[in-house]
């Protein structure tokens, strides 16, 4: 293990997007698998570093049973005060199917990173790359992961020629003391009968004094099979809340994003006794929740369903109550005939206002009986996405109002969104 002494932990990180044409695309081809492929140059986790320095070089492959996407995103470098400069950043995405072989690739190269010039001089790392792939190649699945460092250089102030340092690594890291340690990324493959994943990072530069990560050149590739009519997509949540314009107070909990490739008929769930709705809970309570999904597909149809609940909901101290909350949205494809989407499932359970039981039907005319501060509208089955393909449900969203700054917060009790693609 080698040491170095360099200058103050970095603050904060910035960086330039440099427009390179994406590689020309080639035909599409469906296959029976489902891909996945994401990754980024440069990534800030955790610690005091503002979350905007994150994710520079970004690049995606959705969930697609598609050989043949190619997409690229590179950036000019980032500059992190303090730190120093990390370079030249490129990012490419790929699904390929050549003969049986059916395969996802994420791919990432790094130029160099070269930290702030200190008293012993200035240190580089050149040559980042990460490369994941997983694969079909014909009778099983495979994965395959690296993550490589070409040198680490220090050029020490004063004279002296040039260093060649030891290559750090997961069991030799470089630690600079006050500053940072830099390592060796990570690396993972897994495989299974019905898929496999593949990750890794470049490397990985620990802040010190901010707990703060720079994970530097990740790459993914994920691939499953049995992907026969599409792909699903969505959410389950039991609640979730946001003021007016989309800025998030409260995130959706407990979320279940769909499986893009199914779960094979089986019903997942997560469950949570309750969660703070922040200032939204000095006026609702909420109890019992809950979320989930299903899936399933064939050669000639797909269908499934995602679901949010809630076993209980008060609002205004007990003034009007209401339980048992779900929202299910669902899709169904079915060749020769297309898509389609339902609410069906969204139901309600007892409602009681002012301990007075009455029906959903009744609930809007029995709202009349009371007045709480804050309240300004309660809406059911609120419908706010919906195509040949997809739909989203609220089963019951309450519109409040903040009295002292007139702020509109949405409080979304029992939300689901579900969508299946034939096309991708």
């Amino acid at each position: 293990m080698r040491t170095l002494v360099l200058s103050a932990a970095a603050a904060a990180l910035t960086g330039g997007v440099l427009a390179v044409p994406a590689p020309s695309q080639a035909a599409l081809t469906t296959t029976s698998f489902g891909m996945f492929a994401n990754g980024f140059g440069t990534r800030v986790t955790g610690g005091s570093l503002p979350a905007n320095s994150g994710d520079l070089g970004y690049q995606t492959v959705g969930c697609t049973r598609k050989a043949g996407h190619d997409v690229s995103n590179n950036t000019a470098g980032a500059k992190v005060p303090g730190l120093g400069n990390i370079g030249v950043t490129k990012t490419r995405q790929r699904t390929i199917k050549s003969g049986k072989t059916v395969k996802v690739i994420s791919e990432h190269k790094v130029a160099d990173v070269v930290l702030n010039k200190s008293p012993l001089g200035k240190v580089t790392i050149e040559g980042l790359s990460s490369v994941s792939q997983a694969w079909w190649d014909g009778s099983k699945f495979k994965a395959d992961s690296k993550a490589k460092i070409a040198h680490v250089i220090l050029d020490p102030a004063g004279p002296g020629q040039k260093i060649d340092l030891p290559i750090p690594g997961n069991d030799r890291p470089l630690v600079i003391p006050g500053i940072a340690t830099i390592g060796l990324g990570n690396t993972t493959e897994r495989t299974s009968a019905n898929g496999a994943m593949s990750y890794a990072n470049g490397i990985y530069i620990k802040l010190h004094g901010t707990d703060s990560e720079v994970i530097v050149g990740r790459s993914r590739a994920d691939i499953n099979s049995k992907v026969y009519s599409g792909v699903f997509g969505g959410f389950g949540a039991a609640v979730d809340a946001s003021v007016l314009g989309g800025t998030v107070e409260v995130g959706k909990n407990p979320l279940t994003n769909v499986t893009c490739t199914g779960t094979g008929g089986k019903e997942l769930t997560k469950s949570l006794a309750g969660v703070p709705l922040g200032d939204a809970g000095n006026l609702v309570n909420v109890k019992g929740l809950s979320s989930g999904q299903r899936s399933s597909q064939t050669k000639t149809s797909a269908s499934g369903y995602a679901f949010g609940e809630v076993a209980n909901v008060n609002i205004g101290d007990g003034a009007i109550r209401i339980e048992a909350i779900r929202a299910q949205a669902n899709a169904k494809y079915t060749k020769g005939k297309g898509t389609s989407v339902s609410t069906s499932g969204t139901k309600f359970g007892d409602i009681y206002i002012n301990d007075q039981k009455v029906s959903l039907a009744q609930l809007g005319s029995a709202l009349s009986r009371v007045d709480i501060p804050g309240l300004l509208k309660i809406e059911t089955n609120v419908v706010t996405n919906r195509s040949k393909k997809l739909i989203e449900v609220v089963a019951l969203r309450l519109t409040l109002l903040d009295a002292t700054e007139g702020t509109k917060t949405h409080v979304n009790i029992g939300h689901a969104r579900f969508a299946v693609n034939p096309d991708k």
